[in-house]
């Protein structure tokens, strides 16, 4: 009889078990992001990855430069606005700090690229919509990077080149589809940005596609939790619009992406990256000769929400 009890405890629990899964797979969401006017949220941002750098100059391959680095930064996003079309105006600065190894270095240039430093502090103002669709967007560098960087090229280009893609692209948003999904249904999130400052404006392509994967409690929030693959062939566009000296670049990226995303608030809680980078740089020398620089790295990075506060509306 003991016995009999036993098994039909178990036979009750797989079938509960099972009617949860299924429940689960047909469970329907619609995602939208909601934005509140004059809301903060903060993320801290933690990323690490490594840097190889190959120089050409005169024709002779100098030994290559490989770069170890780690970040944490802070990110805000204050909702300004919100008009009548749901289009929300949103200001996100990111600021923080790297350490940085460097092996590889030319003899008689040790110890002259600071094993810490500052990463400049950058703010994007850009206008969104409940998809996450960006409909406008501008970029300005706040703060310089500190002057002990620029002593050797690589740790300038490193921070004017590859930090801003460790920012996660700043906006660390996703669009999501106009229909109600179940878990295993995927959608498309190509783009096109526009990256404008004062000087000039950058049109770049993301091509992309994402998944619905399940559903979890994370920190007492319900989330759909979402993979997503993004590839930008063509980041050159984006870099240019940082200071560089005279030279051009060319670049790509790649991104591989884990989000929990908060279905009652419409806000990403967290953030799990991988992205891989490649830069061609071509810079003039005053001489009138070129200098050829080739990049690779191999980054992580994750955002977590971790305040959400209310502003005080502009003007009180």
């Amino acid at each position: 009889m003991k016995r009999c009890f036993v098994l039909l405890i178990l036979s009750l629990v797989v079938l509960v078990a099972f009617v949860e899964r299924v429940m689960l797979q047909e469970r329907e969401v619609t995602l939208r992001f909601k934005f509140q006017p004059n809301q903060i949220r903060t993320y801290e941002i933690r990323w690490n990855g490594e840097m190889n750098t190959t120089i050409q100059l005169l024709g002779q391959e100098v030994p290559s430069i490989t770069m170890s680095m780690e970040g944490k930064m802070t990110q805000t996003e204050h909702i300004v606005s919100l008009d009548k079309e749901g289009i929300a105006t949103l200001v996100i600065t990111s600021k923080g700090r790297v350490k940085m190894e460097t092996f590889g270095l030319p003899a008689g240039t040790e110890g002259k690229i600071p094993s810490e430093q500052e990463i400049p502090t950058t703010q994007l103002r850009l206008k969104v919509n409940s998809l996450g669709k960006v409909t406008e967007m501008q970029m300005k560098q706040i703060s310089e990077p500190n002057q002990q960087g620029k002593v050797l090229g690589t740790s300038q280009f490193t921070t004017n080149l590859v930090l801003p893609q460790m920012q996660g692209g700043l906006w660390q948003g996703l669009s999501l589809p106009e229909k109600p999904i179940r878990i295993g249904d995927s959608w498309d999130i190509t783009t096109t940005m526009e990256v404008s400052t004062a000087e000039r404006t950058a049109k770049v392509e993301v091509k992309g596609r994402a998944r619905l994967v399940g559903f979890e409690k994370l920190e007492g929030r319900e989330c759909a939790v979402i993979e997503a693959e993004t590839e930008i062939p063509d980041i050159g566009e984006i870099i240019r619009v940082v200071p560089l000296p005279t030279g051009d670049a060319q670049a790509e990226g790649r991104n591989e992406s884990k989000i929990w995303f908060d279905i009652n608030d419409g806000l990403i809680i967290r953030n799990e990256t991988k992205t891989q980078v490649t830069i061609n740089l071509t810079i003039s020398a005053p001489t009138g000769e070129s200098i050829n620089m080739s990049m690779q790295g191999v980054f992580r990075h994750s955002h977590r929400l971790t305040k959400v506060a209310q502003s005080k509306p502009e003007g009180q």
